[in-house]
């Protein structure tokens, strides 16, 4: 590792600073580190020469560790591996001055780039060039990675809700998810939600299932988080949208306790107005004339040393409750939440070299959901329907890591450790769900849940990493893996013949359901899934960097990361095997003038996504699927058909045979091509990076993403009927749909019995065959930030991003129809469904415009602030795919048109022109301002602080989702289709105004 040899220019300037700024009364702040904790620098003379075997000892602060390093030939050193927090640094050398440096701050972030310049003892002035000390450099000469980082301290001062995503929402390039499905994940750079890695303490706490998110942690143990929004190190992998990396705190010599209460009281929420259909129904989803929420929450943590300088503990037991209500429009639910959430961690120091660590943590969440009869119109709420009915969700978390130098130059990590999650819901009452969609969304019966599932998925993990400093390069290299074991039922509700979806429609022409076009009628759904603790999925990576120093002012990064995985069905077999994935990640950084005050940057990097444990479920479990179509029956006044006993609707004749789906078929040629490939995405950014203002940065970053190609789900069945029909190949499969994982645009290869002789049929269906469009996302952005302390009282972070997010796809989810499905959304379903897809994309927010910050009005008083102006998301028209037209026209491998039996899902206005996806109009702007105020004071040597919160401080509601169904059947003969009144009927809102109160209070 070399740094470059200017630095005596960039020291003195710092060093004058320094002694400004001391004069005032201020103070130089330290840097942050990245998640390595590394501390690196150069130490000289006061001639400017590089000074030899110089002594620095870093002794943390609260814990009293203490590690050393020397410089070498060229005065540069390197430290790694150092635990987050505060330092005391002693620079010394035998014939020279020592210079101590009292607040050196590691964290998880960038690196601290910490330099410093000796005089000779007894030196004349003359030889003293500049005052000796040290200088901190704000600009990383070292990495582009680009992002935020926040100390627990930070968030604390600012109003920032509990939750990665409240973090996240920080960074520049990051926006709000399109579907209220979606947990709430972020969208980075243009990806889907699903696309995101979540580490804590070196553990991946990514939702296992979905990947939409993190598992929910202890927010008040977390010190630090880092959010990296582009140029990302090999040593993170499968993800395509960006990473949040956090660690916790952990205990040090001094013995601390404390307690932290949260109220959220309802009566301070400021409820948005409910929202009404067209035919004066309330809407299924904004009917807000029940809701109430409160939240409590109270924590205690105690932390401290049971082996002074050695061993430490920390301890945290975080339960609350919260209480919600809601009705939709026929049931009003109370719900009772509680999680008795803890977490400890045991430090041990074996020595300088060594440490290793342990953590563990439960997450376990229970509920008991009581429903009650409800009328929309009259806002009354009626009698209980069954009985309260309970519900959990969550699970736990252990890891051991370990930390260690085998010699000065040779450094290890490493990391192992159980995530787990659980869900499992009962029922209150076995009545099924009935819904009315032939005008709107009405529900028809009063069941309390449509559905029942119980679920299991648990990802074991290590990983080790390695790094090897020399005199100009740092290479570090490391194992990644992980295995998910996977057990899952999922189910209707409803008993015998009652049990399923039930929905009343009308039917269109040539209708699915045999019903004359025009005519009503009922379609019964039922859908089992079933997965044994035989599937799972695992993933295997290997990587490389080197950090070279090629010359006084460049830097190169030179990574490659190698990954392989697999998924495998119920049965144990693999239908997903996955090698040979080579990811290049290469930055190039140069120091502008040569003095780190600036720098110009280059990256370009690889990203593959793994296919999700999600597929696990819905492709490689017994999925067994079918729909069964009645004429209508006994109705209302209204039309509407009565409710049998045992809550299924009264229905007449059966309109058709039972239709089948899928029949819970896993044999793996069946459900995924032979020729499957890697879903992956490239990234180039160009940046400039300088400080200003003395303690501030700028910069500016100019990215690129293209997705180079998908993993989606398409149903073949009309091709193949046609394939196997040109071969004479009989299908006694007796299912309709043969949903089969493949790369869109690419030919797909299928191996099964199809006739029943015995002998394996080998299918391919070429690329010309299938007519499927490939699959297409790019990602253009700029983006300008100026972060760090206008005052030694105010420190800022804002950013302005303009970005364009277009293409054919979304990624994993799709927020078209709310779809939180990961690699089992409706696209690529059908080619036809595909028909006028391109545009602009659900995650295309034109401008972005965020700034954070705290201000210290007095010693006691800080005012926090986060305020955001983002602009609103392309709509569309969705109507019935027209006949004979695009992929269906006659001749089309997809002239069957199977697409219109999704309903309105096509890009199509009213009189069945293309209506290009994303080109109607846009969501209005989302703007928000959180304001917060903390009063800090001691008490008889104790540390009191009492905070109040106030989130959209304006209560806005702009619409984040609206209905953008163009088109609905029509009941008039001859007349296929109408326009739908309740296009454009906002169906989700950024959430309403409340106020969080908060004490702490810490012995």
């Amino acid at each position: 590792m070399r740094n470059n040899k200017n630095n005596t220019q960039v020291i003195r300037q710092t060093l004058a600073a320094s002694a400004i700024a001391l004069a005032l009364g201020g103070a130089v702040p330290a840097f942050a580190a990245d998640g390595n904790s590394l501390i690196r620098g150069s130490i000289v003379s006061g001639q400017g020469n590089d000074l030899s075997d110089v002594e620095l000892i870093f002794t943390h602060k609260a814990k009293g560790l203490t590690f050393s390093v020397r410089t070498n030939a060229q005065g540069e050193y390197i430290l790694r591996n150092l635990p987050v927090g505060q330092y005391r640094v002693s620079i010394s050398k035998d014939g020279f001055e020592t210079v101590l440096e009292e607040q050196v701050q590691v964290s998880i972030g960038q690196s601290v780039l910490l330099d410093a310049q000796l005089n000779r003892i007894g030196a004349s002035d003359i030889e003293r060039i500049a005052v000796s000390g040290t200088a901190i450099r704000r600009v990383d000469m070292a990495s582009s990675t680009a992002g935020v980082t926040y100390t627990d301290e930070e968030i604390k001062a600012m109003p920032v809700n509990t939750g990665f995503e409240s973090i996240a929402l920080l960074a520049p390039g990051t926006a709000e998810p399109g579907g209220s499905e979606f947990k709430d994940a972020s969208s980075f750079g243009g990806s889907s939600s699903a696309e995101n890695g979540y580490y804590f303490n070196g553990l991946n706490v990514t939702s296992i299932r979905t990947g939409l998110g993190s598992i929910r942690l202890p927010w008040e143990a977390i010190s630090q988080t880092q959010v990296k929004t582009g140029g990302v190190s090999p040593e993170f992998g499968g993800a395509l949208g960006g990473i949040v990396n956090a660690v916790s705190k952990s205990g040090d010599n001094d013995f601390k306790l404390g307690v932290e209460m949260r109220y959220d009281p309802d009566s301070l929420r400021s409820q948005h107005d409910a929202l009404y259909q067209q035919n004066g129904v309330v809407g299924y989803y904004t009917n807000t004339q029940q809701s109430t929420e409160t939240y409590k929450e109270f924590q205690v943590w105690a932390s401290g040393a049971l082996i002074e300088d050695s061993l430490f503990f920390y301890g945290l037991l975080a339960p609350y409750r919260e209480n919600e209500t809601w009705a939709r429009q026929t049931v009003y639910n109370d719900r009772a939440r509680e999680e008795d959430r803890w977490f400890t961690k045991l430090d041990w120091f074996i020595n300088q070299d060594h440490s290793v660590g342990f953590s563990a943590m439960n997450n376990k969440r229970t509920w008991e959901t009581t429903s009650f009869a409800y009328d929309w119109e009259t806002n009354v709420v009626g009698e209980q329907r069954g009985v309260a009915a309970p519900g959990e969700d969550g699970g736990k978390v252990y890891s051991l890591n370990y930390n260690g130098y085998i010699n000065d130059f040779f450094s290890v990590s490493a990391v192992v450790g159980r995530v787990s999650e659980n869900v499992e819901n009962v029922v209150a009452s076995t009545d099924p769900g009935v819904w009315d969609e032939r005008d709107g969304f009405v529900t028809v019966s009063s069941h309390t849940a449509s559905g029942i599932t119980e679920e299991e998925f648990i990802r074991d993990q290590f990983k080790l990493d390695f790094t090897w400093d020399l005199e100009l390069h740092s290479v570090s290299f490391g194992i990644d893996y992980s295995k998910i074991t996977v057990d899952y039922y999922e189910g209707q509700n409803g008993l015998g013949e009652a049990q399923g979806w039930w929905t009343i429609l009308t039917a269109s022409e040539d209708d699915i359901s045999g019903a004359p076009q025009g005519t009503d009628y009922i379609e019964r759904r039922v859908r089992t899934r079933e997965v044994g603790n035989k599937s799972d999925s695992t993933s295997l990576a290997l990587y490389v960097n080197d950090s070279w120093q090629a010359t006084d002012n460049l830097v190169l990064n030179l990574g490659v990361r190698y990954s392989e995985f697999d998924n495998s069905t119920s049965t144990g077999e693999a239908f997903v095997d996955m090698t040979g994935q080579i990811a290049p990640r290469l930055q190039a950084i140069y120091d502008l003038h040569g003095d780190g005050s600036a720098k110009i940057f280059a990256t370009y990097g690889r990203y593959f996504q793994p296919v999700s444990a999600n597929m696990n479920v819905t492709l490689g479990s017994s999925s067994i699927e079918w729909f069964e179509y009645f004429a209508l029956d006994q109705v209302d006044a209204n039309g509407v058909p009565v409710l049998d006993p045992d809550g299924a609707p009264s229905r007449g004749a059966q309109l058709r045979e039972r239709y089948w789906r899928q029949r819970g078929i896993t044999e793996p040629g069946l459900i995924a091509s032979s020729s499957l490939k890697p879903m992956y995405s490239d990234e180039f950014t160009l940046g400039y990076q300088q400080e200003v203002f003395g303690d501030m940065a700028l910069g500016i970053r100019a990215i690129y993403r293209d997705l180079g190609r998908s993993v989606e789900d398409t149903d073949v069945g009309p091709v193949l009927a046609k394939k196997l029909a040109e071969l004479g190949i009989e299908d006694n499969v007796g299912q309709s749909s043969y949903y089969v994982l493949n790369n869109p645009g690419e030919a797909i290869t299928m191996s099964y019995d199809f006739d029943g002789d015995g002998q394996v049929d080998e299918i391919t269906l070429s690329a010309d065959e299938l007519a499927l469009q490939q699959a297409k996302r790019k990602y253009l952005a700029l983006e300008l930030t100026l972060e760090g302390n206008v005052t030694d009282r105010f420190r800022i972070n804002s950013s302005y991003t303009w970005s364009h997010s277009y293409g054919n796809t979304e990624g994993l989810v799709k927020t078209d129809n709310n779809q939180a499905d990961p690699g089992w959304t409706t696209s690529y379903d059908y080619a036809d469904l595909m028909d006028n897809g391109y545009g602009d994309l659900p995650n295309d927010h034109r401008h972005a415009i965020k700034f954070s910050g705290a201000y210290e009005l007095t010693d006691e008083l800080t005012l926090g602030m986060v305020a955001r102006a983002i602009s609103g998301r392309p709509t569309n028209y969705l109507s019935l795919h027209p006949r004979n037209v695009d992929s269906c026209k006659t001749g089309s491998p997809w002239d069957a048109c199977v697409s219109r039996d999704y309903g309105h899902v096509s890009h199509y206005d009213e009189h069945g022109n293309p209506a290009p996806r994303g080109s109607i109009d846009n969501l209005p702007w989302l703007t928000s301002f959180d304001l917060s105020m903390a009063y800090n004071t001691d008490i008889s040597g104790h540390d009191l602080m009492l905070k109040a919160t106030v989130y959209n401080l304006l209560n806005n509601d702009a619409a984040l989702d609206i209905t953008e169904t163009r088109t609905r059947n029509s009941s008039v003969e001859g007349q296929e289709l109408e326009l739908n009144p309740d296009y454009g009927l906002v169906t989700r809102r950024q959430e309403e105004r409340f106020v969080s109160l908060l004490a702490r209070f810490t012995f």
